[in-house]
């Protein structure tokens, strides 16, 4: 059974793949925009990290959307 942080890091994930894909950016694109690895990106988006308050905040940034905008899209 995942864990309770498992199932937050893939709710937030989600709503930071529909966000970029709403703005039209790839994840490569994207990870550019937002200076981070584009495969850790990619991890990020799959849920597969738990992320810093200065990552979620450098991803929200890069979105034009706050960090507590984009944890209401996952639900949280």
């Amino acid at each position: 059974m995942p864990s309770r942080g498992h199932d937050i890091s893939k709710a937030i994930g989600k709503a930071i793949r529909a966000a970029r894909k709403e703005q039209g950016y790839t994840q490569e694109a994207f990870a550019l925009r937002a200076d981070i690895d584009r495969s850790y990106m990619g991890a990020i988006e799959r849920g597969e990290f738990n992320l810093t308050v200065d990552t979620l905040h450098k991803i929200s940034t890069g979105l034009g959307i706050s960090p507590s905008e984009l944890l209401g899209r996952a639900g949280l």
